[in-house]
């Protein structure tokens, strides 16, 4: 049986706006968050984006997101069953 995971990231237009962001909630104290690599199938080139476990943490990132001025470009759920990955949309 193979690895099965469920998670939701924010895409920014930016790299340097996603490596700011998570450094903001970083250094608030947020330890839900990780700075991880945007899938190819997302969006090509050398990009972060922010991934969570959870959509409720998304009312933190959008929040914060606010204050520094900075904007999510778009929010995906991801999730891996049964050896196959799926990426949809998330429509906010």
């Amino acid at each position: 049986m193979g690895l099965n995971y469920r998670y939701y990231i924010c895409v920014f237009s930016t790299k340097n706006m996603a490596v700011y962001t998570f450094a903001v909630l970083e250094k608030l104290g947020y330890k839900n968050f990780q700075l991880v690599s945007t899938p190819c199938e997302i969006k090509a080139g050398c990009s972060y984006s922010i991934k969570f476990s959870n959509i409720r943490y998304l009312n933190i990132l959008k929040k914060e997101v606010k204050k520094i001025g900075s904007e999510i470009e778009a929010i995906y759920f991801i999730e891996r069953k049964g050896g196959k990955r799926s990426i949809n949309k998330i429509v906010t």
